[in-house]
């Protein structure tokens, strides 16, 4: 029986000499024939088998799913004790395989008893990321075993069924590099390759994804690299980690991740070598930690674990003719309208389209929830023109961006092509002359793009390329002198790079280095004085950073630890006061936390915990009389809370039940 993930699937010959190890100069072929492309997605994540109610309480990490030949599915993977909220576990106490089976991937789970522990006689201290592939009735588990000062080793155990595994009796398989790990093997015409993460020495460098190939899956080659991380610092404690490779059609697609989403994020990279992976290759992302990518007949399902995970999850794969989409900043969104009363605009709980709940009086009660877009697949973003009229703008799938725009009575019109396509609901500020200005990220991040109002609230004026490629949509503000800045994170995730105007309404200069590396789009607000403030999501997600300007329309001070680990982009709001205030969802979704200034342009308190659960970074928003609101989407999108200040600039009231209804979906601020 062929490993379910890529059963079925052709097999592409090698064009060089894998055993070997080639040398790593030389093109490669991800950008080949760009037209007709298959891009990679994901639907709504669903929680399979929850290990949080285990005693002790315990988590699950890289693992592996694989069908037997009766039809029963084995799940093995990394286990350990949970750490409490915010806190990460100690990855040296994950010293035994877990081992669970269902009849289906959906569950019901059954816990197994371990199938492996950490063995010190054969060198390990740990047990890492198992992977299990069948070849001629014998399964094949490779692992990290760890071993000394260097997390480098790759072993391997055999079994017959699936239940009891045995050491090679031979020793580890070999050692490479600083953190050899996460092996991942397939076949590749009349070669077994393993691709796994290492670093380019023995003493460090920069993370990579390796890869050897064997003939008897026993005897490996050196190694080759496959794809070198730019995110992840040289030497840095953040690692590249859990590649996966599937074959479909003519191309190779590699998983690997954390990217995107902090801990969680998985980016996907196509070329027509296996051995040969670039950021030009981008071929989508899923929001999934470690995934294992399985075919089951004709469907096609991605799993994620993870330290903050508390089980197994499983979502659909989608391989899609147009890019995925990136979601947010926020989900659900809002806007007051001129009558003061706010509208909160939230997805479908599957598929596409839209709804609306909007207040019955100004910092009153609300009213049902009602559709507002049968075909948009993005929460949108707004903007008020000058006029005092709002506007949407939203995205349908195929990435055809749509806006709408209110009367000078308030009514909404009809939504209406903008023309052009779009990888996002757009960023929209005004600027300067009292003209909506937008910035956007093109289908797949291949550019960021520009367009104004041709007056002020009138209509816009033709798409220009702005810069790019990216990995994030852009975020736009105005400064205290009126110039706009714009900020968005490259391709890879490695830098943030600014542009910013020479004079309010002026020209544009060049993009220059921010900052970086980063794991979500940055966020951008003023602080009362005028100053811009940008906070930042590691690459982790193990830390919020933050850089403000040193005066109004001034230079940029350095980075500073904001702190807290964090499971995205945080959310930034103004009291009515002038204190910024920011929100950020802990990993793994289990609470909210908050920080606040002391004073209008001042220092910082702590972080406190907010609330929670929550599936996303929070929504707020200001109510008529100043006060903010604060809407949290529940986990999986089963609903909606909310929480208000009981006054402007004030303490908070108890968390209410603002949507018993599901919706949202799952997605946050990542391409989903």
């Amino acid at each position: 029986m062929k490993r379910a993930a890529v059963a079925g699937l052709a097999l592409l010959t090698l064009s060089l000499a894998l055993g070997a190890g080639p040398a790593d100069a030389g093109g490669t072929r991800s950008a080949d024939a760009r037209e007709d492309l298959t891009w990679v997605g994901a639907g709504p994540v669903r929680k399979v088998y929850d290990t949080s109610g285990e005693t002790p309480s315990r988590y699950l990490n890289d693992h592996a799913v694989i069908k037997g030949p009766d039809g029963t599915w084995h799940m093995y993977g990394i286990t350990g004790e949970e750490a409490p909220p915010g806190q990460a576990p100690d990855s040296s106490g994950e010293d035994t395989f877990a081992h669970a089976t269902a009849p289906s991937l959906k569950g019901p789970w059954t816990t197994r008893e371990p199938v492996l522990t950490v063995d010190p006689d054969y060198g390990e201290d740990h047990l890492w990321a198992p992977h299990v592939i069948e070849h001629e009735g014998t399964y094949y588990m490779f692992y990290s075993g760890g071993g000394g000062d260097r997390d480098a080793t790759i072993n391997l155990a055999t079994s017959k069924d699936l239940s009891h595994w045995t050491r090679i009796p031979s020793g580890p398989l070999f050692r490479d590099g600083w953190v050899a790990r996460d092996p991942f093997v397939t076949r590749v015409g009349d070669h077994w390759v393993m691709y796994y993460t290492a670093t380019a020495t023995p003493e460090g460098g920069s993370h990579i994804v390796a890869y050897r190939t064997s003939e008897d899956l026993v005897h490996w080659s050196e190694r080759g690299t496959a794809f070198t991380d730019t995110t992840a610092k040289e030497n840095s404690a953040p690692v590249t980690e859990s590649p996966f490779v599937v074959h479909r059609g003519d191309w190779w697609y590699l998983f690997t991740g954390p990217r995107g989403d902090g801990y969680v994020g998985t980016d996907v990279f196509r070329s027509k070598d296996p051995t040969r992976f670039d950021l030009d290759g981008y071929a989508g992302h899923l929001p999934a930690h470690a995934p294992e990518i399985v075919q089951d007949g004709e469907n096609w399902w991605a799993t994620h674990s993870g330290w903050f995970q508390d089980g197994l999850h499983l979502a659909p794969l989608h391989w899609r003719s147009t890019p995925p989409l990136w979601q947010g900043p926020q989900n659900p969104s809002s806007v007051r309208g001129a009558d003061g009363r706010l509208q909160v605009f939230a997805r479908e709980a599957e598929g596409p389209g839209l709804r609306r709940r909007v207040q019955t009086t100004p910092n009153g009660g609300w009213g049902p929830w009602e559709k507002f877009g049968d075909t948009l697949a993005t929460v949108p973003t707004s903007a008020r023109n000058a006029d005092g009229a709002l506007e949407l703008f939203a995205v349908e799938d195929d990435g055809t961006l749509l806006h709408r725009r209110t009367s000078p009575g308030g009514d909404w019109g009809p939504w209406r092509a903008l023309g052009g396509r779009a990888g996002a609901a757009p960023t929209v500020v005004k600027a300067a002359d009292g003209r909506l200005e937008m910035f956007g990220i093109a289908p797949g991040g291949a550019q960021l793009t520009h367009r104004r109002q041709l007056s002020p609230g009138g209509d816009w004026g033709p798409e220009e390329r702005f810069g790019g490629p990216a990995a994030s949509p852009p975020t736009a503000a105005a400064d205290a002198e009126g110039r706009l800045h714009v900020f968005f994170v490259e391709r890879g995730g490695a830098r943030v790079s600014h542009r910013n105007q020479s004079a309010p309404g002026g020209s544009w200069g060049d993009w220059r280095e921010f900052g970086g590396p980063a794991g979500g789009r940055p966020v951008v607000a003023a602080n009362a004085d005028g100053r811009l403030e940008v906070f930042l999501l590691g690459p982790y997600g193990d830390k919020i950073a933050n850089r403000h300007q040193t005066a109004p329309g001034g230079d940029w001070s350095a980075w500073s630890d904001f702190g807290t680990f964090a499971g995205g982009a945080p959310a930034v709001t103004r009291n009515a006061d002038g204190r910024l205030e920011v929100f950020a969802v802990g990993p793994g979704n289990d609470y909210l936390s908050h920080r606040w200034q002391t004073a209008p342009s001042g220092g910082w308190s702590t972080w406190e915990t907010f609330g929670g659960p929550a599936q996303c970074a929070p929504t707020p928003v200001t109510e008529a009389d100043g006060r903010i609101t604060v809407l949290a989407m529940e986990p999986e999108g089963a609903g909606l809370s909310s929480r208000t200040q009981t006054a402007p600039s004030s303490g908070w009231a108890d968390w209410q039940r603002f949507s018993a209804e599901p919706v949202g979906g799952t997605a946050c601020a990542s391409a989903s």
